[in-house]
């Protein structure tokens, strides 16, 4: 079987959370960490609780005008209706009514500076109204499954009706990372319009270099939001921080230096071995007194660096006896993995080991039916012994 790699919520939940508190400082108030490579939540702070989300919004806003761009070199004319009610403190990207602009510069402008006129911009040139397009979003939120998530603008601005949660984002961002030209948009650290200006990613002011792509959010409601991805030696992270409140870029440092901790304590360790021993169990109609179950698998989990194998043991449940007879890959039972008392994953273990038929061992556990057999195969001979005598003398 293929190398499997899994890993567990629960047990990262509980075997890291108080680790963390002690060790990484995060002071937003709601935050959710991914490792993407298993789908696996490494920590977790009231992450499905409803709240504002400042630009975040704009994740929902971006793919769902991806989703229904048929050319992203289409030309766009900003009108008055894109712009009118845009007020001096919201982020823009600068655009003027009757300049023309493609769909390219309305996804960098609404990604990178946040742009709330590149966003008005694509919502009113795909559905005709801001309405409109938000009954785009909503129903998105819909077929995502997100529970905790409503727009009632396409900007982020504070709503009662405007929600999401550090978890609803996180699948957001998740869903629309599948698709290409989101991936590269939102990766993006800087774009040249076609009117020639040089518009930068809003993380970029804080010079990092850790983050590959990000979407930052700010309302004094809200406070400063951030959603970003991360790749260290292979493992791909994710994390949505939400409601944090100190008014320095430590929200991205805290972030940043989450991702650099996962990176130095943790790795992915080698925890079942094919030949590693599950089970040993008595035989039937072997030489051998007993066999030894090996897993015949192999899996690796996402663990602290102070992993230790003999640490690792198998809780067995199933048959207690193998034949000669059982076939090889028959399921006999299933095995679960665990480490430091806590179950990362259970498999079925099957029976692929190899035994020489015991003759005297066989005999002596059928005897009766050997016996019975005998005298039955006895009866069967001297009746046909003494019908042919019989016909022999007609």
């Amino acid at each position: 079987m293929a190398k499997k790699i899994i890993s567990s919520f629960f047990f990262f939940f509980l075997f890291t959370t108080c680790i963390i508190a002690s060790e990484i400082n995060i002071s937003s108030d709601k935050y959710i960490l991914y490792n993407l490579n298993d789908n696996s939540v490494l920590i977790e702070k009231d992450s499905n609780d409803r709240t504002q989300i400042a630009s975040l919004t704009k994740l929902m806003t971006i793919i769902v005008a991806i989703e229904n761009i048929n050319n992203y070199d289409d030309k766009v004319i900003i009108t008055h209706d894109m712009i009118k009610d845009i007020t001096r403190d919201i982020s823009v990207v600068g655009f003027k009514e009757g300049e023309t602009v493609t769909y390219n510069d309305l996804l960098y402008g609404a990604m990178l500076p946040s742009g709330a006129d590149a966003v008005n911009a694509l919502a009113i040139s795909i559905s005709g109204s801001l309405d409109k397009y938000l009954m785009l979003m909503n129903s998105k939120a819909v077929d995502l499954g997100l529970k905790n998530t409503h727009f009632s603008n396409v900007i982020g601005l504070t709503d009662s009706q405007n929600y999401s949660s550090a978890y609803d984002v996180a699948q957001i961002l998740m869903y629309a990372l599948k698709n290409e030209k989101f991936k590269e948009v939102f990766t993006a650290k800087s774009y040249v319009l076609t009117n020639g200006k040089k518009v930068n990613a809003t993380v970029q002011r804080f010079d990092n270099k850790y983050i590959l792509g990000s979407k930052t959010g700010y309302t004094s409601k809200a406070g400063r939001c951030l959603a970003s991805i991360s790749t260290f030696d292979d493992v791909n992270y994710l994390m949505v921080t939400l409601n944090n409140y100190n008014k320095d870029s430590s929200f991205i440092e805290e972030t940043v230096n989450t991702y650099k901790y996962y990176d130095e304590n943790y790795s992915y360790k080698k925890v079942v071995d094919k030949d590693d021993i599950v089970v040993t169990l008595k035989t039937k109609y072997a030489k051998e007194k007993s066999v030894d179950i090996k897993a015949n698998v192999e899996y690796s989990f996402y663990l602290k660096n102070d992993f230790k194998k003999e640490d690792v043991k198998f809780l067995y449940e199933g048959r207690d006896e193998v034949s000669y007879f059982t076939l090889p890959g028959k399921i006999i039972g299933k095995a679960k993995i665990l480490y430091k008392d806590e179950v990362l994953d259970s498999f079925d273990l099957l029976y692929n080991e190899n035994l020489s038929f015991d003759y005297i061992s066989f005999i002596m556990i059928n005897k009766r039916y050997i016996i019975s057999a005998g005298l039955v195969l006895m009866v069967i001979i001297i009746s046909s012994i003494l019908k042919r005598k019989r016909y022999s003398k007609i």
